[in-house]
């Protein structure tokens, strides 16, 4: 009987250990938010999740996407939290070097097992142990420092009380992001030092920042700093993209944003329809963006990419394959020339506006060229002068 207890006991501690595991894996994520696990081969490093809905709208501002998180718990996987309406899901690593097809989720927690880009799952029953990694609602710090400043890192804190970000110093790694060093930290910090060198160069201590928004340090080569609440290069004036495009594509759209980082100046694909203004259609834009796609009914242009920010674009697309852009009015345009006088120039040139003066043409009110006439009128004097010759030498 005493046998029987102890195995029933046994059981009953087993039995409450595994309830108590699957109760911490499956734990609910915060409203509105779900957790994704992911487990992807060795090689694949540093990976990213791009999201976003049926209606195109994306969970982060620009591909790849946000860095999944190692999971403390289980080596080897990592873990993001994404707004539940991002159902749609592309896993990518190596700087955007290899990628999955589209994964959807059908649950507030599922698992990810990725064997190589062809080859993954998906899984609503746990896959890791232990408790599900605490949701802290992040930041972005970007940092931009002198070139002889060799693994840039952030120490960050909320001022007064010493709570930090990381447990030593020199802190976290910000990692490269275009142009810019960038790491995530808790919305909370409201202070932050850039060093680098192993701490060799550092900033001041820049406190009191607005707590709950992203920040953008540039730092001089005298190591003082600038601070900003949204992307200084974004800092323009918004500029005008006017094009034209053949007559069957009807009203097109432009999707527009800035290569390499990839920030997308609309939220969802196609972006946003352009207005027609006389010959031209016309739509106006962020002055950061230097990348186009002009779309319309299925069909779509080719990627225009890195031209130059901050000053006005035209665009003439002769069908999906050729098209040209130009700084200045493109006067050779698809609505003043028919079918078969227009010369398609090589595919995605950029040719440079046609500064020949227009010849004058003198058109009567008959709406015939007086030019014509004048030839005419020489003919007919000429004929008859000859006409008259003719008979005076015959008399004679």
């Amino acid at each position: 009987m005493k046998r029987i207890i102890s195995l029933l006991t046994a059981f009953f501690v087993l039995f409450s250990a595994t309830a108590i595991v699957s109760l911490d894996v499956n734990a609910e994520p915060p409203a509105g938010m779900n957790l994704l696990y992911l487990n992807v081969p060795d090689e694949w490093e540093n990976p990213h999740i791009w999201a976003w809905d049926d209606a195109g709208n994306s969970a982060f501002n620009a591909w790849p996407g946000e860095e999944a998180e190692p999971d403390p718990e289980n080596p080897g996987w990592y873990y993001i939290y994404l707004p539940n309406w991002a159902v749609n899901i592309i896993v990518n690593a190596n700087d955007s070097g290899i990628q999955t097809d589209v994964l959807k989720s059908e649950a507030n927690t599922f698992w990810i097992t990725v064997s190589s880009a062809d080859e993954f799952e998906i899984s609503y029953e746990p896959l890791t142990t232990g408790a599900a990694p605490e949701y802290v609602e992040r930041i972005s710090v970007y940092a931009r420092v002198p070139a002889s400043w060799e693994g840039p890192c952030l120490w960050a804190w909320l001022d007064p009380d010493g709570t930090g970000a990381f447990s030593a110093w020199p802190g976290g790694e910000m990692k490269s992001n275009g142009d810019w060093y960038a790491i995530k930290v808790p919305s909370f910090i409201n202070s932050i030092i850039i060093n680098a060198n192993a701490g060799d160069n550092q900033t001041s201590d820049y406190k009191g920042l607005e707590q709950g928004k992203d920040i953008w340090v540039v730092v001089a080569d005298d190591s003082t700093a600038e601070i900003f609440y949204e992307n200084p290069d974004l800092m323009v004036p918004d500029i005008t993209v006017r094009a034209q495009v053949p007559a069957d594509w009807g009203v097109p759209n432009l999707w527009a944003w800035s290569h390499p980082d990839g920030t997308n100046a609309f939220s969802s694909w196609p972006g946003e329809a352009f207005t027609l203004d006389g010959l031209w259609y016309e739509i106006q834009v962020p002055g950061w963006v230097n990348s186009f796609i002009v779309n319309a009914s299925g069909v779509q242009t080719g990627d225009m990419t890195e031209l130059d920010t901050g000053v006005d674009v035209w665009i003439v697309v002769y069908d999906e394959d050729n098209y040209e852009f130009s700084y200045s009015e493109i006067e050779t345009a698809i609505t003043s020339v028919s079918e078969e006088e227009t010369v398609i120039p090589a595919e995605n040139e950029q040719t440079e506006p046609v500064n020949e003066e227009p010849q004058e043409v003198i058109v009567s009110d008959d709406g015939n060229n007086v030019t014509l006439w004048i030839v005419l009128g020489i003919i007919a004097a000429v004929i008859i002068i000859a006409v008259i010759v003719f008979y005076t030498k015959k008399k004679k």
